[in-house]
């Protein structure tokens, strides 16, 4: 069986389009996986995964990124505290936000406490969503390594994380403003009028037709002039063409 049959095959089985992924990294990713685990042909492996529900689950941990951090890129998430939050809050006290690909939770975690520390009188409404449900179970659990939060202040460590042992246990006051959900960003559909959307180092694992496909959802679930944060890498070039601006490095506000 040759790759693109089984990308379709398996695509099929776990209900998930792996064409709209870029081919290189997701080839790369996939035969790493499946030499590791001894199996030399794609239709052996394929079967392999229809009936072991363990080769299923690594398949789907393996295939999924699930790479984040608190605060990742913290000059970006400074100019949210200090130039994005502000404004999202003069129109609505009471702010909707989505952080989509939220893997373990650090993002939206992130952004609940930035949230606590700017005010305390906002009153969120933050949605995180992933496709895949064993990180979301991590995600709503809240518990880190010491090597999850190297990059928290201690001071932020202590107002909103319990230490238990070895582990860090974000607390009540801050899980409680976060709404987990699964969601495919490819097929599900996408709720609307969010005031902010963090959807960051997800899109790189796609395709250039798939990406603008996205961004055009994601502005579409905007309210008119809310914010789409992406990452690092995910500069979205010709912004006007789905009617949004750059307004910071990495922040789109929908125009139009």
């Amino acid at each position: 069986m040759e790759y693109e049959m089984f990308i379709k095959a398996i695509g099929e089985y776990i209900e998930i389009d792996l064409t709209k992924y870029k081919r290189p990294q997701m080839e790369r990713r996939i035969n790493s996986l499946m030499c590791s685990q001894g199996f030399s042909n794609y239709q052996e492996y394929l079967n392999n995964i229809k009936k072991d529900d363990s080769c299923l689950s690594k398949f789907l941990d393996h295939l999924t990124i699930n790479v984040s951090e608190f605060y990742r890129n913290p000059s970006q998430w400074e100019i949210l505290k200090q130039l994005i939050l502000p404004q999202i809050v003069e129109v609505n006290p009471s702010p909707r936000f989505w952080s989509a690909g939220c893997a373990t939770g650090e993002e939206p975690y992130s952004l609940a406490m930035l949230i606590r520390e700017s005010s305390a009188a906002i009153k969120p409404l933050i949605l995180a969503t992933d496709i895949d449900e064993q990180v979301l179970i991590k995600a709503v659990n809240g518990v880190y390594t010491e090597r999850s939060v190297a990059n928290v202040s201690p001071a932020i460590l202590t107002e909103y994380f319990e230490k238990k042992e070895d582990k860090y246990h974000i607390k009540e006051e801050i899980k409680k403003m976060i709404k987990f959900r699964t969601h495919d960003l490819l097929k599900d559909t996408y709720h609307c009028n969010f005031d902010l959307i963090l959807c960051r180092n997800v899109l790189i694992y796609f395709t250039g037709d798939t990406r603008k496909m996205l961004y055009k959802r994601f502005h579409d679930a905007l309210r008119p002039g809310g914010i789409l944060f992406t990452g690092s890498t995910e500069q979205i070039f010709k912004a006007s063409q789905i009617g949004m601006e750059a307004i910071a490095s990495f922040f789109y506000k929908r125009v139009s």
